[in-house]
């Protein structure tokens, strides 16, 4: 319930932040994921990432 509340709070001001957070987050959490896949994933892995990228680019 509190969180929903400040949520609401969050949203109905209107102020910069309201707009940019929610892009500031989804670009972190992109590169994030990015940085944790090329960490993570073996060489075979990213070769079938790639593989698949280049015959179903994303939209």
């Amino acid at each position: 319930m509190t969180a929903g509340l400040a949520g609401l709070a969050f949203f109905t001001s209107h102020s910069f932040w309201t707009w940019a957070a929610p892009i500031l987050i989804f670009i972190a959490g992109s590169v994030l994921a990015k940085f944790a896949f090329n960490r993570l994933a073996s060489p075979l892995e990213k070769q079938r990432d790639l593989e698949d990228r280049v015959r179903d680019p994303p939209a």
